[in-house]
């Protein structure tokens, strides 16, 4: 036998390569019995997996043989494989064990060849396992980058689709059942409500923005898509046996920015309402508040904020000769007006916020009545008051000033 090492690889990987085909079958009778995942489902069938096994154990001895090649034009075959893995859904893991199997059946069959000789020659039997094991190792990292170059591809195609399939929904395709079913099953969801959309603000200009909103759901096992559009993070979140109070404890733990949430539904085909209320939910939270809102707790906002041309006619119409005051005193009645209702219209209440005896509260109020000509007994004028002081802490563009006067709280 010869004595050069480069020599010696060559002559034992050239009379293993007349072997190669029982070779092949004997590692994937191997493969088939210790990584049942290659045959799950039919992931990779026995004619594909026979004719990869023997491409790669060929590229891998003619290697050893010394053929001439580019180190791409080596690996072709391994890249390949790790390629195909991936589109087959056979984890990476079982992928390296078959490698691994592979290589001791290459190992042995060539140490077979070196077995029975001199004394003097054992030792290449270490310089034969070396000799496989780094072209081995090659191979391997050529399987992996080729499945996860594939794998990133797949992904990114997953995401694609479920971007498209969101969008549909968005658009309000969901009424076809069959399309219902398909995009539920696509986006990961279960096929029966309740549901409900979130909608969170996301700051598209930070370098390295973590979702809040996203990664509380995930945390909680909440079963959720979701859809970046501009400034906003959009998810439709499966609710299962929770509720929207339960929902809104979880995402107000670490509130990212503003969060507003839908109301429950059942069907798809009620989702793009759904988002809209959702939209209308999260604009009526001010823009320096980080709060998570339920659009059932926000009506009245809602209600406001949808129609900002009417809401500042209610309000001009309602509080004009209010806000037509100096600053000081207009901010003072104002303030007034606003805690006096969310005392529950109480002055001894209010008096106590603004640390003020209660005939100071009544006064101002007496004082309100009078430049607008309409008493607070007046349920119309009470509730118009009302809206209108949503409408100045809502809408910038309506209050005194073009937004410059500070929001009543």
């Amino acid at each position: 036998m010869p004595t050069d090492p480069s020599a010696v690889f060559a002559a034992l990987a050239n009379h293993v390569l007349e072997q190669v085909p029982d070779l092949a079958r004997r590692i994937v009778r191997q493969i088939v019995a210790q990584e049942p995942r290659y045959q799950a489902a039919g992931a990779v069938p026995m004619e594909i997996l026979t004719e990869s096994v023997e491409n790669n154990v060929r590229q891998i001895l003619e290697s050893l043989a010394g053929v001439p090649r580019t180190p791409e034009e080596e690996l072709a075959v391994a890249r390949t494989t790790g390629r195909r893995r991936a589109q087959q859904g056979v984890p990476l893991e079982s992928v390296l064990r078959a490698y691994r199997l592979a290589t001791e059946l290459v190992l042995n069959a060539l140490l077979a060849e070196v077995r029975g000789r001199p004394y003097t020659e054992l030792a290449e039997s270490l310089e034969v396992t070396t000799a496989v094991m780094k072209v081995m190792d090659r191979h391997s990292e050529a399987v992996v980058n080729g499945y996860r170059q594939t794998e990133a591809e797949l992904q990114r195609r997953d995401a694609q689709r479920q971007q498209a399939t969101f969008d549909a929904l968005m658009e309000g395709r969901g009424g076809d059942p069959q399309l219902a079913v398909e995009a539920l099953a696509t986006l990961g969801l279960p096929p029966s409500g309740p549901y409900v959309m979130v909608v969170a603000t996301f700051d598209i200009a930070a370098q390295h923005t973590f979702s809040a909103a996203r990664d509380a759901l995930a945390a909680y096992s909440y079963a959720a898509a979701w859809r970046i559009r501009g400034d906003r993070e959009i998810g439709l979140v499966a609710l299962g046996h929770s509720s929207v109070p339960r929902l809104m404890t979880v995402l107000s733990r670490n509130p990212p920015g503003r969060i507003g949430i839908s109301d429950p539904f059942g069907a798809m085909h009620e989702l793009p309402e759904a988002y809209r209320s959702a939209e209308l939910a999260l604009g009526t939270v001010s823009p320096d508040v980080n709060e998570v809102v339920w659009i059932a707790e926000r009506l009245p906002e809602a209600l406001v904020i949808s129609s900002p041309s009417l809401a500042g006619r209610l309000t001009r119409r309602a509080l004009g000769p209010v806000l037509d005051l100096p600053e000081e005193e207009r901010e003072l009645l104002l303030r007034t007006l606003a805690v006096w209702y969310q005392s529950d219209r109480s002055a001894a209440r209010a008096a106590r916020v603004l640390y003020c005896h209660r005939n100071t509260i009544l006064n101002r109020l007496r004082r309100i009545e009078h430049l607008c000509g309409r008493s607070l007994e007046d349920h119309r004028f009470l509730l118009a008051s009302y809206l209108g002081l949503l409408t100045l802490q809502l809408l910038p563009a309506a209050q005194p000033g073009s937004g410059t006067a500070q929001r009543p709280r």
